[in-house]
Formats: C-alpha cells, structure tokens, sequence
C-alpha cells in the first residue's frame, strides 16, 4: 500500500461480536498509522464504534451482503479488507487485499485473541479492549442491572434478579433496570413485580447507552454484548455467566468480575452477586 491506507473490519453479529472485533482496529491503526479504519456490521453497532473513536467510518455488513448479490462493489474505497465472510469480497473494490477470518474460537484463550491470530495482527491485551478510560465513582449513582441476553440459556432468572435487587435496596443502593430490544419482546423487565422503586433505561440510542453505563456505580449483567460494553468503558462490572466459559467470552475492563461459567451453570447466589457489587464500588 502507498500513502496512507483505507482499511476495513468487517464482522456480523451482535453488539458483543462487534466489541470483541473493536481490538482489531486499535491494532491496525497501530500497524498503520495515518490510515482511514471502517468497521462494518449492523449500522447501529458500527455507529457506536465510530462514535467512541475506535472507527473513523461506519458502514453496514447487511448492505455489504446486499451490493455482493447485486454484483455490485462498495463505493466506500478500499485497500485491505479483514472480513468474517469470504462473500463479502464480491462487494468490495477488486483491488483490495481481502484476509478473512473464522469467528469461533479454536481454543479457551480470550476470543480477540483468537481473531488477531487468525487475521495476522498483534494485540497490546488487555490494553486494546478498552473503549474509554473510566470515570470517577459518583455518589448517588445507581446500580445499573441488564437482565437480558440474546441467548436464553445465558440468561439469570427473574427470580434471582428481583432477589438482587431487594438486597440492594436494603443496603441503600438506587437502582436502575436497562431494557433492551431483546427484552422488550421476549420478557420485558417493566412487567415484572420489582420489589423496590427501580428506574428504567428504554428506548435508548447506543451511545446514550453508553454514557449511562459509565456514569454507574456499578453494573450487573448476564453474558451479553451490553455486559462487554460497561466493562470496555470501564464502568464497575460483574458479570453473571451461565453455561458460556468465560475463559473465552469473559468481558474485559479494569474493574470486572465474573461469576459462574460452564457447569452446572449459574453456580453462584445472590448473595455472591451483592457482595461483588459491594466490592466493585
């Protein structure tokens, strides 16, 4: 490549697929600098990304995939692609060189890991995961609580998440619940029988997300791409694994703690979760 690159990461998925590629960019613009880094994958996802300054543009896999069945090529220029679907290079310019890579982990070290080997990159970790430096702890700040997931069995019980949050209360902590799209049509936390006044995060952009995230006391979620996103912020986070080894999918930050993984799954109480929120912050 002559002068300064355009250099594309392209990854499908949910928001954590896109955080765990997030690592990805802080290594090429290491490699490369002065280049123009895009991401590519759902718009709102690759959006965040640019926001928090990982990506200087933001495209879509979905419109990627749809130029590709067209025959037609991007007119996002490009002169190195690292792409997790080979068909996606139908739609890129013919000129560029394409490196793709397989998603799935291969063995139990962190997943960026895996990718960066897999794409030829070479990661500072932890130090590339993180997406901001984290903020002052504020008083008053509420416990923020993300009882939902995309996969059901990575899922906490309601049962237990209205425990928690009846413990919390009683040691004084404000409480906020976020809902996302997920939980909103499968089981929405606004219906449930919360046994303490509880403010509810809905109907929140990504990067809104984002600032309430890192203006928490802490944070409480299951394995989930919101969870990667409080921890790569450096919000105060426990994350509650279920059948998902966090030896692989465990969210990275400075103040993280994981509870559980494999099985049986959720091998932990409520009491474990409030002590670990009482530590965090």
């Amino acid at each position: 490549m002559t002068g300064a690159p355009r250099l594309l990461v392209a990854r499908r998925g949910g928001l954590g697929d896109a955080l765990l590629a997030a690592p990805l960019l802080r290594a090429l613009r290491r490699a490369h600098p002065g280049a123009t880094l895009a991401f590519a994958g759902v718009g709102e996802h690759a959006a965040l990304l640019q926001a928090l300054g990982v990506a200087d543009a933001a495209l879509s896999t979905e419109d990627l995939h749809a130029a590709a069945r067209r025959g037609e090529r991007t007119r996002w220029p490009c002169d190195a692609a690292w792409v997790d679907d080979p068909a996606l290079a139908a739609a890129l310019p013919s000129a560029a060189r394409i490196v793709a890579f397989d998603p799935r982990p291969r063995d139990l070290r962190p997943l960026p890991l895996q990718l960066a080997d897999d794409c030829g990159l070479a990661l500072w970790w932890p130090a590339d995961a993180a997406l901001a430096a984290p903020s002052p702890l504020r008083a008053g700040a509420p416990v923020v609580l993300a009882p939902g997931s995309g996969g059901r069995a990575k899922c906490w019980s309601r049962a237990n998440w209205l425990a928690l949050a009846a413990q919390l209360a009683v040691i004084g902590r404000a409480l906020a619940v976020l809902v996302g799209p997920v939980e909103a049509e499968r089981d929405d936390p606004r219906a449930w029988p919360w046994p303490t006044p509880v403010t509810f995060l809905a109907n929140l952009a990504l990067p809104a997300v984002a600032g309430r995230l890192r203006s928490a006391a802490a944070f409480v979620g299951n394995d989930s791409g919101t969870t990667h996103l409080a921890a790569m912020l450096g919000a105060p986070t426990v994350a509650l694994f279920g059948p998902t080894d966090p030896r692989v999918w465990a969210p990275t930050g400075p103040r993280v703690t994981v509870l559980g993984g494999g099985e049986p799954a959720f091998a932990f109480d409520v009491g474990a979760v409030v002590a670990a929120v009482q530590a965090s912050c």
